[in-house]
């Protein structure tokens, strides 16, 4: 018999061999026989040669096996081999994004292994570096999950960076720069969003985010211009031309539609006489 011929045999009996495994212990509820089996396997590298070349079907078959395992509400999986299981997966077909994205929802979800998620998706970004998608998972993970904004917006800045990457990771690196208190950074990248945008929807959406990012930025240079103006002449400034002719402003702020900001001289108080919540259609 050929090479191929044995490998085929070899990988079916494998099969066959697994599927009467399961059914025979089905019966006695031991539904976690195979993944203590799993515990000795070696990893995915030195799987790869007793495949004879079949690995991305021995990944393919782990893979929808961890599915109905992992997946199966009737009874609790063992999830501290979870790691291990799509470690091999991933060893095996290093390709293979479905494995990643699904490993790590598992993980974050279910085996409570953030830890393990996030090495999951850094391992297929390496392996994958034009797959915007893994960091950008990765972040909205850190967001739900780890409620931490700052390695949030590292993954979503690296999802950004990667040639062709959806608007999506752009955008929800401005929000997160944000959040973190960074208007300007913000500011610039609904900009380039507005200018990228690949439909109407999400250039009304840039267009909105700078609309109001802007009259924040100009409120909270305004009030820093009243607060120096006051710590020098120990005193309010009459109005915001004054300001402007001292030197606190470049020039009286106008909003992005052109109106003047209000300003009361007896409280020091600034504000924008409008609401920002109002849709505001780009021109």
């Amino acid at each position: 018999m050929s090479r191929t011929s044995i490998a085929a045999l070899t990988l079916i009996s494998f099969l066959l061999a697994s599927v009467v495994h399961y059914r025979v212990h089905e019966k006695y509820h031991v539904q976690n026989a195979f993944i203590t089996q799993m515990l000795y396997l070696p990893s995915g590298r030195y799987l790869k040669p007793a495949t004879f070349g079949y690995y991305g079907i021995v990944a393919d078959f782990i893979y929808l096996w961890s599915i109905q395992y992992y997946g199966d509400p009737g009874f609790h999986p063992q999830m501290e081999y979870l790691k291990h299981t799509y470690d091999i997966i991933t060893e095996l077909d290093p390709y293979y994004l479905d494995a990643y994205e699904t490993g790590a929802l598992f993980m974050f979800y279910e085996g409570r292994n953030p830890k393990g998620a996030l090495q999951l998706l850094d391992q297929g970004l390496e392996k994958n570096p034009k797959q915007w998608i893994l960091p950008l998972d990765a972040g909205f993970y850190c967001i739900m999950r780890l409620k931490d904004q700052k390695l949030a917006a590292q993954y979503f800045e690296k999802a950004s960076r990667i040639p062709g990457a959806h608007s999506l990771a752009k955008r929800a690196l401005a929000s997160m720069r944000f959040k973190l208190g960074d208007k300007f950074a913000a500011l610039e990248l609904w900009r380039e969003v507005f200018h990228t945008a690949e439909n109407s929807t999400v250039k009304q959406t840039a267009y909105q985010q700078i609309y109001e990012l802007t009259v924040l930025i100009d409120l909270d240079t305004i009030r820093a211009a009243i607060q120096h103006f006051e710590k020098q002449f120990g005193r309010l400034p009459l109005n915001l031309e004054q300001l402007a002719s001292r030197g606190y402003l470049k020039g009286v702020p106008y909003d992005p539609d052109g109106n003047p900001y209000d300003y009361n001289p007896h409280s020091g108080m600034v504000r924008y006489p409008k609401q920002l919540t109002l849709y505001r259609k780009y021109q």
